[in-house]
Parts: structure tokens; sequence; C-alpha cells
């Protein structure tokens, strides 16, 4: 059985899971030096933490997808349109930056009508307000290590990634827990170390951009607005789909926590620990993205049916495997995040249940991560949009519906596992369609 696409999307997805991954191990040791401070801290970072990335979701989702526009530009041998692709996602990035700063506090309120625990809610409060203020950063960084990616270059970003991972344990440790002499903030010294090592990685970035001549480039600099909102048509479904998605997750985990602090603590933590899964399966997709974007841009439409489902192939053996290391080590996986407090037994025992709920839902969620990044790559942005919010809205009232009538953790965690299996089965049906081959490759200039 001959897999041409298996050896090249591995060269170019092991630099970028080692990067993704890199940002799994980054939230996972913010948890666990959180657990040294407080359950309650535990417990906002999941909702907290996902409400940044949700808001964040649709700037970064939309800048980064310039690196779409890089990948179709060097498939054609284009440098000039390489360079002008990435400033299109610099403008996006800078615009958003300061949106999200003015806007930061008075979102930052909505945690205490949440109905969590009071000392919750002001942690949630206090590390969404800070990490929103700074989304400059990361919705940047998203943008230039989209332009590394596009250009074939996932080795430099797994550097710099890993550089801002030693920044973020290093400030986290010390911001956190008051060592070195550094005042303990508890969840704000997370939420500024975390946005501290994303300042890093743009700065890394510039100056790799730099070197390029990306900054010098004066054509490329100019804002030509019927390419800019060319750019915006197709990029701006991207993001709102990433803050769709992170939409109805987030809202699944302000439900969970009405359950109680145990309930919301270890559904944070199977979700850290699920990132372990998701995030170098994230790297498979970009990788398979970005070799999409080649294609097309190349003129080679009929290599990416062998691109898209290789790919999951490969993605499938991580997921099951991973699977199976949640079913059976549900326990001791849990226990490095539930902490020494009184609450700890509970957590463990909780979160050892919902494993399993993670454990099954994760086969599927290959196929929402590889499907959804090929055909995003192959520019059908705007359906994908339009399907993922239909399908998150249905999903957001039966999870109402469940709260109302029958609250409860399995009725709750067996709904968002459905949720997860009828997506893959839509995503793959729409590749198999072929419908994307009617779209036109990108140009720019």
């Amino acid at each position: 059985m001959k897999l041409p696409h298996v050896r090249p999307l591995l060269e170019l997805a092991i630099p970028m899971i080692l990067s993704t991954s890199a940002i799994s191990i980054m939230q996972i040791i913010d948890a666990i030096i959180l657990s040294r401070h407080s359950s309650e801290a535990v417990a906002a970072i999941g909702p907290s933490g996902l409400a940044v990335i949700l808001f964040q979701g649709l700037l970064f989702g939309t800048a980064g997808y310039a690196g779409t526009f890089v990948a179709h530009s060097h498939g054609r041998g284009d440098p000039s349109g390489v360079r002008a692709s990435a400033w299109l996602g610099i403008y996006t990035a800078v615009a958003s930056g300061l949106i999200a700063l003015a806007v930061a506090w008075p979102l930052a309120q909505l945690f205490f009508m949440a109905g969590h625990e009071p000392k919750v809610a002001q942690d949630e409060c206090i590390y969404f307000g800070i990490c929103m203020a700074g989304s400059l950063f990361p919705v940047l960084s998203s943008a230039l290590t989209g332009w590394l990616s596009g250009i074939g270059r996932p080795v430099i970003v797994t550097g710099v990634t890993f550089i801002s991972l030693v920044v973020n344990a290093l400030c986290a440790w010390g911001l956190v827990l008051g060592e070195w002499g550094l005042p303990r903030m508890g969840i704000a010294g997370a939420a500024l170390a975390t946005v501290g090592a994303q300042a890093v990685t743009v700065i890394l970035c510039v100056v790799l951009f730099g070197m390029s001549g990306g900054l010098t480039d004066p054509l490329a600099r100019r804002i030509n607005w019927g390419e800019y909102r060319r750019f915006l048509l197709v990029a701006l479904p991207m993001g709102l789909r990433i803050s769709g998605e992170l939409a109805a997750w987030t809202l699944f985990l302000v439900v969970v926590g009405r359950l109680g602090t145990v309930e919301l603590a270890a559904s944070s933590i199977a979700f850290r620990i699920n990132g372990t899964a998701f995030f170098p399966a994230l790297g498979l997709g970009q990788a398979a993205g970005v070799l999409v974007g080649h294609a097309r841009g190349g003129g080679r439409d009929s290599d990416i049916p062998g691109i898209g489902w290789q790919s999951l192939m490969v993605c499938e053996l991580w997921m099951v495997t991973m699977a199976l290391l949640f079913a059976v080590a549900s326990a001791p996986l849990v226990s490095l995040f539930a902490g020494t407090g009184a609450e700890s037994a509970g957590i463990v025992r909780t979160g050892s249940l919902l494993m399993k709920f993670v454990a099954f839902y994760c086969i599927f969620d290959a196929a929402n991560v590889v499907i959804g990044s090929v055909l995003a790559a192959a520019g059908d942005t705007p359906w994908i949009a339009r399907t993922f919010f239909a399908c998150s809205g249905l999903f957001v009232v039966a999870l109402w519906l469940i709260d109302r009538t029958i609250p409860g953790l399995v009725a709750e965690w067996s709904l968002a596992t459905f949720f997860v299996f009828a997506t893959a089965v839509i995503w793959s049906i729409r590749f198999h369609a072929g419908v994307w081959r009617k779209l036109k490759p990108f140009v720019t200039r």
C-alpha cells in the first residue's frame, strides 16, 4: 500500500507537533503550579482560560489564516506574495490587539454573573482580564508563526515556542508561589507569566521576519484594501469558527461549574489532560493544511484527497494510543493536578470518570482537527463557519435543556461526546464530496 504523503507530512508535522505540544505543556505547568496555590484557582483557570481563547480565537484565527495565503504563494513560487500575505496577518493582529485591550475589563466582569463560588469567580475575572489585555502578543505571534509554517519552516516555530515555554514556566513558578523574592500573586501571576512568554515569542518572530526582508519591503507593507477585504472574507469565518467552538466549550464549563467546585475542577483537569492528545493532533492538522496550501498554490489539486485521508490515518493512530492511556491510567493522571486539599480525593474520583469520556471522544476528534484543517486550507472557511455555528447552537440548546431538567455530570459530558462525534462525521462527508475543488487558490499581488 503506497502512502506517498505520509513522509512529507511527518517531516513537516514533527516540528509542529513539538511546538503545539509545548503549548499543552505550558498549560499543564500552570495548572500544576496553581494546584499548589488553591483548588479555587485550579477550578477558575478552566473556564477563564477557555474564555480567553474564545475571544482571542476570533482574533488569532483570523490573523493566523494569513499563513494559508502564505502557503499558497509559497507553493506557487511567489516570494513577494509570501511577504504581502504575512502583512495581511500583521495588520489584522495590531487592530485586534487594540480592540481586545479596550474590552478586557468589561468582559471580565461577566464571570461574577456565572453563578460560581465568589472566590472562583474573582480568580476567573483576574485571569481573563490580564490575558485579554495582552491579546496583541498571541494574535501577532499567530500571524508570524503562520508565515513561518507557510514557507515550510516549522523547526524555527518549535524553537521559538520552547523558548517561550521556559520563560512561562520560570515566571509562573516565581509569580504564582512567590519564589525567588517575587510577590505571591496566585492566578494573577499565572496570567502575567503567560502574557510575558507570548511577548517573547512576538519579539523573536519579528526579528526573524525582519531578517527575511519582510519589514523593509515597501510593496508588501502597503495595504491594498481590495485584497485586504478579500482576505477578511475568507479569514474571518475561520476566526468565527474557532471562537464559536470555544464559546460552546466555555459555556459547557460554565454550566458544569453550576454543579459545584469539585465538578468544575475535575472537568478543567480533564480538558488539560486532553490537551496532551489534542495539541499533537493539531500539529498534524496544521502540517496537513500547509501541504494542502502548497498543493493548491502549485496547481496539484489531485494530491489533496490523498493528503487529507493519509493525514487522518496518522492522526487516528495517535489518538487511539492516547485514548487507551486515558482509559487505563485516568486516576494517576488526574491526581497530578488535584492538589492536596480537602477536596482532592473527590476531584480525582470525578476526574477519573470524565477521562473515560475524553478517551472515547478524542478518537473522533482526529477528524475534527485534520479534516477541518484541510478544508480550511482549501478555502472552504465560510461553509465551515456556518455549519459549525449551526451545530454549536444545537449543542448549547441541548445543554441548556439538560441543565434545566436533569442536571448532572454524566448527562452533560455524554452530550459533549456526541457533539464531537457529530461534527467529525459532518467534516468528513464535506471533504469526501469535494466541493472545495470549485474554490480558487489564493493569489496576493
